[in-house]
């Protein structure tokens, strides 16, 4: 056999293993969210909330490996497959129906290593829910956007139209938010719209 051939079948095991790998990651995340869900049901209404806030994190983190790509050795996640599965979950999470969220992902191919996609799932796990439920609340729908801004950075943003008094907000998730977007390598860009939390994403393109 040949150098090269040699070469190639290396390379295809190595994808047939770390595919593998992945899959048996998302079986096991799929597990945990089925336990946690099967526990909430049987849950006082009152003690509800803090298991959601659990399964809103498990449920982000399973996104990534529920769509995370092997090529040649290489492990991504497309940029708004990814958002828009963990936004989707939340929003089942939450009981908001369909028309309550608008989602606009022009991001075209954009990837992600698998660590940013983790910490972009738990950034809007900690951010999104407050915004969800002050919106079904009020009947308003929430927007995010997300597009590229040049090759190497996305700009996330996330319109809120419901009234400011419905949020709750916490200390918790307000530190939370703080440390994805530290691991995330993210930049808040301030906006003159309290209804609009917008960030600046790094996505240096993949060799």
């Amino acid at each position: 056999m040949n150098l090269p051939m040699k070469i190639t079948e290396s390379l295809e095991a190595d994808d047939v293993f770390l595919r593998e790998l992945h899959h048996r990651i998302r079986n096991n995340f799929q597990t945990i969210t089925s336990l946690i869900s099967l526990r909430a049901r049987t849950l006082p209404g009152d003690q509800r909330s803090e298991l959601r806030f659990v399964e809103e994190h498990v449920q982000a983190m399973a996104a990534a490996y529920r769509i995370v790509r092997v090529t040649e050795r290489k492990v991504e996640v497309v940029f708004a497959d990814l958002v828009a599965d963990v936004v989707n979950s939340l929003r089942q999470i939450a009981g908001v129906p369909r028309d309550l969220l608008a989602l606009e992902l022009a991001t075209g191919a954009c990837v992600m290593r698998i660590d940013q996609a983790i910490a972009l799932s738990l950034y809007l796990a900690t951010l999104l829910p407050p915004y969800l439920d002050a919106g079904f609340r009020a009947g308003a729908t929430l927007r995010i956007e997300g597009v590229a801004l040049d090759a190497e950075w996305m700009r996330l943003s996330v319109h809120h139209a419901a009234p400011l008094h419905e949020l709750r907000q916490d200390l918790l998730r307000h530190r939370l938010v703080k440390i994805y977007l530290g691991q995330l390598g993210a930049q808040l860009e301030p906006s003159d719209d309290p209804g609009i939390t917008r960030v600046r994403i790094h996505v240096p393109p993949r060799e």
